[in-house]
This record gives structure tokens, C-alpha cells and sequence, in this order.
């Protein structure tokens, strides 16, 4: 039976909070026993995809008076790291004035496809190398979306893999992380908003309560990476292939299940004045990586990864009704909203146990290995 292993997961995000005046920033704690050293967290700065190099830390805004800053032209651009920015109008039934929009620096945007909405990114396609002492050959150029599956002759599985896993035929391993800093403006709107008079809508048949609006303010990136290893009958060399085409399979219902975490629950209701929606701008790659798993050689050597990048940009902007008036809505339900956008991976780690189950449940679990 293949089995999938899943690493824990890593994060660090930071968060602009915004209600009514008051205004600061958090960030997500430290894993019990693990604390972060300063090598580690100039190699987090360094990732940020936003190139702004801050650390996550509290943060009081002044909202008023209002800054006496001159406003750049409307589609005039700000190059910040690998992006460019510029604000652009908005379409008022969005119920913001303006969009922030950002796009990759010219000079890097060959390296980047744009997302859209509904898409399922291709799948991967199977390339193979055989296991061997070197595992990943530094500067080797695969072509975009080869998935290189790792095969493992019999004898060395049984040396490379732990005693409860010598009845594996293929392993899917996979994990979502990111070294990223979220920055996301959050606002809080009545539902419905009130006319020019101060009054609500006289016509307006719905529950009346609030919006919050998660507004991200800088690129955010996250990875999923996939090492697919199968195991060589010494018997029946042939059945390589389809055990590596299962975990393949594997590796493409974890794919579908990366962009739908990403985009989150869809279930607006204006009526009840209930549910979220998403608005998702996004950028993606793929490339070949080097990278340790627990499971797989006890960690101390690097296997081949196919890392899919998901870059999420402004605009993109998430929403939630609360059937409740805004002065009545608490920080536990801000910050619930919050953990929702940020942790992607603890998200990703249960709805993709469950996605894997219904994919055993409609193809079955694989063949145990031969002989003894």
C-alpha cells in the first residue's frame, strides 16, 4: 500500500490589523522548544518575497490626522524587490475606492505564469532517475513540470526506509511551507452600508450586520513540495512504472488541493449576511529542488522536489460576513479570520488527508511489495 508522509509545518507570517482607529501587527509564535536564531531569521528576511526585510514585530499607525504625503498619480508605479506597484480605481460594488496592484519587475517576469480563476495547473509529467549515492546532481536543468521520480531498488529500501514501511511500494511525500511575511490590511464595514442620510437602505431586505475585509499589501508566497519515490520489484522490473504513475496521481490530487486551500471557502451569502469570498490574484512557477524528508534516508541526504510557487499579489482580498452590528464584532473572531488566511499549511495538512482517502476509496490502495 503507498503511503504519503507529511512534514510538520512551517510559518511566519505578519499581519496589519486594522479596526476602526486602533491599528498594530502580530506575529505567529514560535514553535514549543524552537527559538529562532538571528542566522535564521536574516535567512527569513530574506525570503520575503516583497523585498521589504522588516521584522515581525507590533506596530501602532496614526490614522488622523491624514498625511500631508503627496499622493502618487493614479497608475503611476513603485518598484519594491521583484514588484511593481500601482494603485488603480476599484469598482465601487467591491465597496473599496481604490486597488493596490502588483505585478513582477520586468526583467523577472519570464520566470512567473499568471493565475486565474477556476485553473488547475498542469500536471506533472514523469521523469525518472535511478537511486543512487547522489541523489540530486547540483545545476541539473529539468524540463518545466518533470516530476523526477525517485526509483529504489528493493535492497536499498529496506536499507533506506524505516522497519514499519518495508511493505511500501511508492511513497508520495509532500509538505506546504513558506518562509513568507503576510502583511494584510484588515477593515471592518456596516452591512448594509448607510445612505448619504446616515440611514440604512429603506429597501434592503437582508440581515443587516458587518464585513471585514482582509486586504493583502505586499506578495505572499507558498510552496508545496512533492520527492515521488517507487520501489523496484526485483522480480517484476516492470512494475516500476505503475506504481510511480500512482503516486503521481497522488501528486496531482495534492496539487488541486494547494490552489483550492489557497483560495479558501466560498459561501457568501448576502441575504443571511454569512459566509466568505475571494477575490485571487496570484503568480506561479516550478522548479527543481534539493531537499531532506524524516521518512526517507533518515533525513541526512537530499532527494529531488518538484516545488510548485504560488505568489499570491494584490489586489487580492478576502471577505466575511458576520451577522452581527460592528461595534458588536470581538478581536478572537479578527484573529480566527486571520489564522484562516495565514496558516495555509495546517489547512492543507487535513483537507488533503481527506482528498488522499477519497482517492484510495475510487482507485484503491497499491500492491504490497513481493517476497518476504
Amino acid at each position: 500500500m503507498a503511503q504519503r508522509r507529511t512534514a510538520p509545518a512551517r510559518w511566519v507570517f505578519y499581519t496589519l490589523v486594522l479596526i476602526g482607529a486602533a491599528s498594530w501587527t502580530a506575529a505567529a509564535p514560535a514553535e514549543p522548544g524552537r527559538e529562532k536564531s538571528p542566522k535564521a531569521e536574516r535567512k527569513s528576511n530574506q525570503r520575503d518575497s516583497a523585498g521589504l526585510k522588516d521584522d515581525a514585530r507590533q506596530r501602532r499607525l496614526r490614522l488622523y490626522p491624514p498625511s500631508t504625503q503627496p499622493a502618487l498619480p493614479e497608475g503611476a508605479t513603485v518598484r519594491i524587490g521583484d514588484w511593481v506597484y500601482r494603485a488603480m480605481r476599484a469598482n465601487p460594488a467591491d465597496g473599496v475606492p481604490w486597488d493596490l496592484m502588483v505585478t513582477p519587475v520586468e526583467e523577472k517576469a519570464d520566470r512567473w505564469q499568471l493565475g486565474f480563476a477556476g485553473q488547475q495547473l498542469p500536471p506533472l509529467e514523469m521523469g525518472r532517475r535511478r537511486a543512487s549515492g547522489d541523489l540530486l546532481r547540483p545545476g541539473m536543468a529539468v524540463p518545466r513540470g518533470s516530476a523526477t521520480v525517485i526509483e529504489v531498488p528493493d535492497v536499498l529500501w529496506k536499507q533506506w526506509f524505516a522497519k514499519d514501511m518495508a511493505d511500501v511500494v511508492g511513497v508520495h511525500f509532500h509538505e506546504v511551507v513558506s518562509e513568507d511575511k503576510a502583511r494584510i490590511l484588515f477593515s471592518l464595514h456596516k452591512v448594509p452600508p448607510d445612505s448619504p442620510e446616515g440611514q440604512p437602505p429603506a429597501d434592503y431586505k437582508g440581515v443587516s450586520g458587518s464585513r471585514i475585509e482582509a486586504t493583502l499589501l505586499t506578495p505572499l508566497a507558498f510552496h508545496l513540495d512533492q520527492t515521488i519515490v517507487a520501489r523496484i520489484d526485483p522480480l517484476k522490473k516492470e512494475l516500476v512504472e505503475s506504481r510511480a504513475q500512482h503516486e503521481l496521481a497522488h501528486a496531482a490530487v495534492s496539487q488541486d488541493v494547494f490552489l483550492a486551500v489557497l483560495h479558501g471557502p466560498q459561501d457568501w451569502n448576502v441575504e443571511a449576511c454569512t459566509g466568505r469570498r475571494t477575490k485571487l490574484a496570484y503568480y506561479w512557477r516550478r522548479e527543481e529542488i534539493g531537499r531532506t524528508w524524516r521518512e526517507f534516508r533518515g533525513g541526512r541526504e537530499k532527494a529531488k522536489a518538484i516545488r510548485t510557487t504560488v505568489v499570491l499579489v494584490p489586489p487580492t482580498r478576502w471577505s466575511l460576513m458576520l451577522p452581527v452590528p460592528p461595534e458588536r464584532v470581538m478581536q478572537s473572531q479578527v484573529d480566527e479570520f486571520n489564522e484562516s488566511i495565514v496558516r495555509v499549511s495546517q489547512r492543507f495538512a487535513e483537507v488533503d488527508a481527506a482528498a488522499q482517502e477519497r482517492f484510495h476509496g475510487q482507485h484503491g490502495a497499491f500492491e504490497a511489495a513481493a517476497g518476504p
